[in-house]
């Protein structure tokens, strides 16, 4: 009898540390979701601020990411359409598709990336790019554009490849890699790329693509969750120490 209480005070010490654990974790989570809404909040302040116009002069040197993610940016310069990249498997409510992202030229040695909207592919990357440029005339012209300034994402492990397009050939990836886009490029870029907002008013030209809204995320979610547990396992507790502690008291009177 004496070796079986001890297990039960054993079995005891566990779940009260399971369900200590579970609250922490539970604890934590919602500690996660208060810094998400403050980020989330930080980002919608940004956002809200007046566009920030930038050109190709030397006080791009210098410019990090944090400074510029989630500004609105006014930018003036040249389209580089014969380095354009393509990003591969992009769906728009429920259409296959490509994002288009053409790098456009601030000056000699800048540039940006600026996702100037989706096309349809019927295989995710067969789009046509010729059709949703301007005419030979207006390549060449300087132009202003307004868009928000986002971080790159983290590159795939799909390898990037060139592909034809037409007549020319571009560079394909698999998400929108700043670091791997450069590689291809013979001017510096900013350490953000540019979701056009705006549409250019070109016949053809690529559907914009919605911007980013932040969220709270999981967080709230796997707080409730992590609180269930420790619930459940409390209870759970509760009752089996209750049952066996009567079936032990009953064996030691008989």
């Amino acid at each position: 009898m004496r070796e079986s209480r001890a297990g039960l005070w054993a079995f005891l010490v566990v779940a009260v540390l399971g369900t200590a654990l579970f609250a922490r974790l539970g604890a934590w989570q919602l500690a996660r979701l208060a810094d998400r809404r403050a980020e989330s909040g930080q980002v919608a302040a940004r956002m809200q601020l007046p566009p920030t116009a930038l050109d190709g002069s030397g006080r791009l040197e210098g410019v990090s990411a944090d400074s510029l993610a989630w500004r609105r940016l006014r930018l003036r310069g040249t389209w580089d359409f014969e380095r354009e990249v393509v990003i591969r498997g992009r769906a728009s409510r429920g259409t296959p598709g490509v994002h288009v992202v053409t790098p456009l030229r601030l000056g000699p040695r800048w540039g940006v990336l600026v996702l100037r909207g989706w096309l349809p592919a019927a295989d995710g990357l067969s789009a046509d790019l010729a059709g949703a440029r301007p005419g030979q005339r207006g390549r060449d012209a300087e132009v202003e554009v307004e868009g928000l300034a986002l971080a790159g994402e983290a590159p795939p492990r799909i390898p990037p490849r060139t592909l034809t397009f037409g007549s020319t050939e571009h560079l394909v990836l698999g998400a929108l890699s700043i670091g791997q886009a450069s590689g291809s490029l013979p001017y510096d870029l900013l350490p953000v790329f540019v979701l056009l907002t705006e549409p250019s008013g070109l016949a053809g030209a690529p559907s914009l693509v919605d911007e980013p809204i932040p969220s709270d995320g999981p967080h709230l979610w796997y707080a409730v969750q992590w609180f269930a547990f420790a619930l459940i396992t409390l209870g759970g507790t509760a009752a089996y120490v209750r049952t066996r502690w009567r079936s032990t008291s009953s064996e030691g009177r008989a």
